[in-house]
């Protein structure tokens, strides 16, 4: 009876540590010399850190990567690329945070091979943040072709992840927190004003699902702001500051030259 009781209490501990995503048992396997040529070959700005911001990127990634939990449905090749492409798209978008754990909104991310049908929704989806079940859904074939171009200012594995970040800011009493829901205020009012609004349609630079409501317009203008920065800051300067300020991080991408220059506040 005793060592039931024992037996039971150790799995209610190791059960809400894991929960919580501060489960001692699993490993943290530091990225290899191949994994980092492939957050390169998809993150083309890695190359570009200094080397205290790689740094500061990779013990992220390995966290987020080993503490996550990851659910794969049906047939998925590709699963540990796949787990380090989302780590790394979370770290990267977050690099300038110190929230980039998302402890209060997110605990799992699930893949299926492709669109999947939603059973809460009641129709299929490509991909989905859920704040209920502190769930990302993602459909994998959507997740290579976000990353197979650049600068379409599509990419659903960042469209989602945002949603995700809005969430976790929600809440969070710290400085960052509070500049970030400071900047979605200001955003909000902006989104408000019909002079903007036809500003918006008129550009045809953010794709029209960005106004349905919020929530998508700040997680298709993050999508734009990692993707194409130098022609949202050229056509958008002051959207361009809010979200730079949100994310403490100025992202340029020079598409003449091919190179990325970024600026991260540590």
């Amino acid at each position: 009876m005793v060592l039931y009781i024992v037996g039971h209490t150790l799995y209610i501990i190791y059960y809400a540590i894991d929960l919580y995503q501060f489960n001692p048992f699993v490993s943290i396997q530091p990225l290899t010399a191949s994994e980092q040529a492939f957050i390169s070959e998809n993150f083309p700005v890695y190359q570009e850190f200094t080397s205290k911001q790689r740094s500061k990127c990779n013990e992220r990634i390995v966290w987020f990567r080993s503490k996550k939990n990851f659910v794969f449905y049906g047939d998925i090749s590709q699963k540990k690329e796949l787990k380090l492409l989302l780590s790394a798209t979370t770290v990267i978008m977050t690099l300038g945070l110190r929230q980039y754990r998302m402890m209060r909104s997110l605990r799992r991310i699930i893949i299926y091979p492709t669109q999947y049908y939603s059973r809460i929704n009641k129709r299929y989806h490509l991909g989905e943040y859920n704040p209920n079940f502190k769930a990302i859904i993602l459909s994998a074939d959507k997740i290579w072709e976000g990353f197979s171009n650049r600068t379409d200012n599509r990419n659903l594995a960042m469209h989602e992840f945002a949603h995700a970040l809005s969430f976790e800011m929600d809440k969070n009493r710290s400085w960052q927190g509070r500049k970030f829901r400071l900047g979605l205020r200001r955003i909000s009012k902006l989104f408000s004003q019909e002079e903007f609004i036809v500003k918006l349609a008129a550009s045809a630079y953010f794709r029209a699902y960005g106004l349905t409501n919020l929530q998508e317009f700040f997680s298709v203008a993050v999508e734009n702001y990692f993707e194409t920065p130098k022609i949202f800051k050229n056509d958008f300067p002051y959207l361009f500051s809010e979200i730079k300020l949100m994310l403490n991080m100025d992202f340029l991408y020079d598409k003449e030259s091919g190179t990325f220059k970024i600026s991260i506040e540590n």
